[in-house]
């Protein structure tokens, strides 16, 4: 009786050892969350098929899929020739070499990559009605539009008869600020957006775990002003600094979004108040001077 005693137990506790080898095998096979998962041994990169210049769209037949190792991948890959879509090349990118997502896209914030020869990098400010509603991105072509405030002069009662280099001057009653409005650069390349209301939107959906497992949406700072840096010259750099001179300055300089394939320069007049009368009809109130009574 003993005996069959000690088989039973034997036989259970056999049993048992080959129940938990086999629970750990079924836990390391892959697709059961157990173990390490093995690494991919390729990824699929887009390469260059041509010298792809600064500016030049990247379209799918400019681009050829090919697997590399992991360890070769430069910036981020797009994963496949449809995944381009005629978007403008940031830096130049030359025949053989990778099309990431920060040469085309943007990201990499790398400014000097993306000048041409005689470029130069200039940043100015702008608000939600002068920045387009923060819809400008890197590879946007653009046109500035600059208004100012101008004080009109007159020569003084008692120097108005005198040459003009003894005269002294005057304001005019009431043309302390004559507003005055030009087109003073156009076909400018963007650079860089600080910021984007694509971004804002993807920031405003994201959530986070809250008490209970349920998502708690994250409401982001509103976007106020954003910076934007366009290639152009040291020419181009004194207009944008005369117009921003003040750091927290923002409506002087208003972003007029253009086609890329647009090279054409616009002649323009400018604008002021008698221009807008004599040239688009601006109806002014008659002024009824109350004479002295004689």
């Amino acid at each position: 009786m003993k005996r069959s005693n000690r088989l039973v137990i034997f036989v259970g506790v056999l049993l048992a050892i080959l129940a938990f080898v086999g629970i750990i095998i079924v836990l390391q096979s892959p697709g059961n969350g157990g173990g390490t998962s093995a690494s991919p041994s390729t990824v699929t990169v887009l390469i260059a098929k041509d010298d792809i210049k600064i500016g030049d769209p990247v379209t799918p037949d400019k681009v050829q899929a090919t697997s590399i190792d992991p360890s070769g991948v430069d910036g981020t890959p797009f994963g496949s020739v449809s995944a381009v879509g005629g978007q403008p090349a940031l830096v130049d990118i030359p025949k053989g070499s990778q099309v990431s997502k920060e040469k085309v896209l943007g990201g990499s914030n790398n400014i000097g990559q993306m000048l041409k020869p005689g470029e130069k990098a200039i940043a100015f400010q702008v608000d939600r009605v002068t920045g387009l509603d923060f819809l400008v991105r890197a590879g946007d072509h653009v046109d500035i539009v600059m208004t100012q405030r101008i004080t009109v002069l007159q020569p003084t009662a008692d120097t108005i008869t005198k040459p003009a280099s003894q005269q002294r001057f005057e304001t005019v009653p009431g043309l302390d600020a004559v507003r005055t409005v030009k087109t003073v650069l156009q076909n400018k390349r963007v650079l860089y957006v600080s910021q984007s209301r694509q971004a804002a939107a993807q920031a405003a959906a994201s959530a986070s775990p809250a008490a209970g497992g349920q998502q708690q949406q994250q409401t982001p700072a509103a976007i106020e002003n954003v910076i934007i840096i366009i290639a152009g010259t040291d020419q181009d750099a004194e207009v944008i600094k005369f117009a921003q001179n003040e750091v927290s300055e923002v409506g002087s300089l208003t972003a007029v979004l253009r086609s890329a394939q647009d090279t054409a320069t616009e002649r323009t007049t400018g604008i002021t108040i008698d221009r807008l009368v004599s040239q688009y009809g601006l109806a002014i109130p008659n002024i009824i001077k109350q004479l002295s009574p004689k």
